[in-house]
């Protein structure tokens, strides 16, 4: 449901442009304000706690961060989580000062959404494995769009959720990052990935399947071959022989183009296992049963 915010309040000046939303919001993940901001030498924000879980993101410079007692030397290609409602103190190296972009987010899933971007308890520092520039362009076009009617409205909460898709992205490629399971049954699971082979069958390949889904290709095998009695490997490869079948019958297609409509560059390899599933080479059974129709 999208909820009237506005209207939303814009700040410039030669360092600093933002937007900030004046009053809140019912919606479960919502952007409170965005921004970005090349600071001056020693810069310090005045105000200790803030309410909604600022994200920014460093495009170049450094600075420091002290809550909880800790202190973190934060650079270019880092991010930095400030949390709701708790103590801090930041501030711009006096050398070389940050420059950062940030957008700010309010609701009930937001303390949720930042521990999927790495940022649980404890946590408030990640490096940034994605582009900075992407996260600098997204707030860039948030900026230019401050207009008070609904798609505008509806636009700029698309790039935030944009923003922190990308961060979500840059904590997943931590070879050590634990891989976030979507909440669904295992017979979901195999669903979703029979529908993702049936409709990518050309394409396709099984860590691919995995990856969409996001669960491991060891644990997707496991109950794929409980549900479907054979492997996802297996499904696939019989997914293919029926495609290619159709297409020998159906159309005058050569055997080498059909292999690659149906995901196979090696019309060899294409021909052993259409032999080894039908019993014939791909011309000897269009030949077979096109005689067998003639016949009737």
């Amino acid at each position: 449901m999208i909820e009237k915010l506005g209207p939303p309040s814009t700040f410039q000046s030669p360092s600093y442009r933002g937007i900030e939303y004046l009053r809140s919001t019912e919606s479960s993940l919502y952007m409170k304000t965005c921004g970005i901001q090349r600071c001056l030498p020693g810069y310090t924000y005045p105000h200790n706690a803030r309410e909604g879980y600022h994200l920014h993101v460093v495009l170049s410079g450094k600075g420091i961060l002290r809550v909880r007692g800790q202190e973190f030397h934060i650079h270019k290609r880092q991010m930095f989580l400030l949390k709701d409602s708790e103590e801090v103190f930041y501030q711009a190296d006096q050398e070389d000062p940050w420059y950062y972009v940030w957008i700010a987010y309010g609701g009930d899933l937001a303390q949720r959404s930042m521990e999927f971007a790495g940022f649980t308890e404890g946590v408030y520092v990640q490096d940034c494995r994605i582009d900075p520039i992407e996260f600098s362009s997204i707030v860039t076009e948030i900026l230019e769009r401050p207009h008070l009617n609904i798609s505008s409205e509806v636009y700029r909460l698309g790039l935030a959720i944009r923003f922190l898709s990308l961060a979500i992205e840059s904590w997943e490629k931590r070879s050590d990052a634990p891989r976030q399971k979507a909440d669904l049954a295992v017979e979901d699971y195999v669903a979703y990935a029979v529908r993702l082979i049936r409709n990518n069958y050309a394409s396709i390949r099984i860590s691919d399947v995995a990856d969409y889904i996001g669960i491991n290709r060891t644990y997707l095998t496991s109950i794929f071959r409980d549900r479907m009695k054979l492997s996802p490997q297996e499904y696939l490869m019989q997914v293919r022989m029926e495609r290619s079948r159709e297409l020998m019958l159906n159309t005058e297609l050569p055997v080498h183009v059909v292999a690659r409509e149906v995901g196979y560059t090696d019309q060899l390899a294409f021909s052993k296992i259409f032999k080894k599933k039908f019993g014939l080479s791909p011309e000897q059974y269009r030949r077979k049963h096109r005689d067998e129709y003639s016949i009737e």
